[in-house]
C-alpha cells in the first residue's frame, strides 16, 4: 500500500513541477525575441517540432499493442486531441502573453475545482455541499482575481483566456477518463498529441507569421533550454503522458489536484524570484482560491471510490 501511494505521490509531484514551469518558460521565450515569439508562434513551435515524436511514438506503440475500442472511445481520443491542441495548448500561450505568472498560477490552480464539477457532471455523482462550497469560493476568487492588477502584466483579457482554458482542460480530463482502460496511458497520450500537434499546425496555416518561431528556438541557449527542456519535453511529452496515466489509475480528482497543487507551489515560487508585484486584493484572491482547494481535497477519498466504482472505471461501456 505505501508503494502505491508512493507511486501516486511520484507521478503527481511530476506533472506538477512540468505545468508549474510552463508560464515561467513560455514569458522567458517572449523576453528573448519579442519579434519572433507571442502567444500564437509559441504554442506552433511546440506543434512543429514536437509532432514528429508523437507520430513515430504512436506507430510503435499501435504496432505493438494493436489496440481495439469502440468507436466512441476512438471519437473521446479525438476530441481530446483537439480540445489540447486548440483549446488548451493555444489559449495558454496567448493568455501568457496578456497575464502575469502569478494569475495564470492561481487560475491554473482552480482546475481541480472545476475539474471535479465536470467529473460529477460526466459520470453522474453526486455535488456535495463541499463541491458546491468548493464551487463558490472559486467563483468569488476568481473575481477577486480579475479585480486586481499584478506587476502590471495582468489584463482581463489574459483572466478571461484563462477562464476559458479551465473549460477546455475540464473537458479535457473527462475525454481521457472515457477512453477508459482498454489502451495504455502511453498510446493514448501519443494518439492525443498526434490529433493535438496537427489540429494547431492546420489551424496555424491560415494565420499570417504564425510559423516564424519555429527556427527561433534555436537562437540562444537560454530560448533553446526553455523551449526544449520545458515546453516540449517537460509540459508536452512527460508531463501529459503522466497526467494520462495519473488519470486512468487514480482517477479525475486525485490526479488533478495533486498536480495542481504542486504546480501551484512552483507557479507562486517562480512569480517571486521573477519579481513581480502582488497587490493585497491578489493574495486576498490566491488565499480564496487555495480555500477552494482545500474543500476540494477534504472530499478526495470519497470522491476517488466514487470514481472507481462507474461503469466507465471498469470499462463496461
Amino acid at each position: 500500500m505505501r508503494g502505491r501511494v508512493g507511486l501516486e505521490a511520484l507521478i503527481v509531484v511530476a506533472v506538477g513541477v512540468c505545468w508549474g514551469l510552463l508560464a515561467p518558460a513560455t514569458k522567458a521565450l517572449f523576453a528573448a525575441d519579442g519579434d519572433a515569439f507571442d502567444g500564437v508562434t509559441v504554442a506552433v513551435a511546440r506543434a512543429a517540432w514536437g509532432l514528429p515524436v508523437f507520430v513515430l511514438a504512436a506507430a510503435v506503440l499501435a504496432l505493438r499493442e494493436r489496440p481495439r475500442l469502440a468507436p466512441a472511445r476512438w471519437w473521446a481520443i479525438a476530441g481530446a486531441g483537439v480540445t489540447f491542441g486548440i483549446g488548451i495548448t493555444l489559449t495558454f500561450s496567448i493568455a501568457a502573453a496578456h497575464t502575469s505568472i502569478a494569475h495564470i498560477s492561481f487560475l491554473i490552480g482552480t482546475s481541480p475545482v472545476t475539474n471535479s464539477a465536470a467529473a460529477a457532471l460526466a459520470f453522474r455523482l453526486p455535488l456535495g455541499r463541499r463541491e458546491r462550497i468548493a464551487l463558490a469560493l472559486g467563483v468569488i476568487g476568481v473575481g477577486l482575481l480579475a479585480a486586481s492588477r499584478t506587476g502590471g502584466s495582468a489584463t482581463l483579457v489574459g483572466d478571461a483566456l484563462m477562464l476559458l482554458w479551465l473549460a477546455m482542460f475540464a473537458l479535457y480530463a473527462v475525454l481521457l477518463r472515457f477512453v477508459g482502460p482498454g489502451v495504455s496511458g502511453s498510446f493514448t497520450m501519443s494518439a492525443v498529441g498526434v490529433v493535438a500537434l496537427a489540429a494547431l499546425l492546420l489551424v496555424a496555416a491560415v494565420l499570417p507569421g504564425a510559423y516564424r518561431g519555429i527556427p527561433h528556438v534555436l537562437d540562444s541557449p537560454g530560448a533553446a533550454g526553455w523551449f526544449f527542456g520545458e515546453i516540449l519535453i517537460g509540459s508536452t511529452f512527460v508531463g501529459q503522458t503522466l497526467y494520462a496515466i495519473a488519470v486512468r489509475r487514480f482517477g479525475v480528482s486525485i490526479a488533478t489536484i495533486g498536480a495542481e497543487y504542486t504546480a501551484l507551489t512552483v507557479g507562486i515560487v517562480t512569480s517571486v524570484l521573477w519579481h513581480e508585484a502582488w497587490s493585497v486584493l491578489t493574495i486576498v484572491a490566491g488565499a480564496t482560491l487555495i480555500g477552494a482547494l482545500a474543500v476540494t481535497f477534504a472530499r478526495l477519498p470519497q470522491r476517488r471510490a466514487a470514481e472507481a466504482g462507474h461503469p466507465l472505471r471498469k470499462g463496461r461501456c
